[in-house]
């Protein structure tokens, strides 16, 4: 399965059943979960970019490698709890 969009979140269509849900109350949500999934994806894109950016700069400097490494670690983490968030 790919991962879904925001675009997929906002275009998904759900049947009308006689007992079902209110449907301002689910398209409230689902507008609540494309702003936060647009948040998740484009901060997961920032964190991204500063792995590159530190791997980048760790080859041709003189910087301490273990400040480096624990900032990517870091990095590494808030990623992995990001991706586990949006795969729930």
């Amino acid at each position: 399965m790919s991962r879904l969009t925001p675009m997929d979140i906002f275009n998904k269509d759900f049947k009308h059943a006689i007992r079902g849900y209110d449907i301002e109350e689910v398209n409230e949500f689902l507008d609540l979960v494309i702003k936060n999934y647009e948040e998740v994806l484009q901060e997961n894109e920032y964190l991204k970019d500063q792995i590159k950016k530190l791997k980048k700069n760790q080859g041709g400097s003189g910087a301490a490698p273990n400040q480096n490494d624990d900032l990517m670690d870091q990095i590494l983490m808030r990623l992995e709890r990001l991706e586990q968030i949006v795969l729930r």
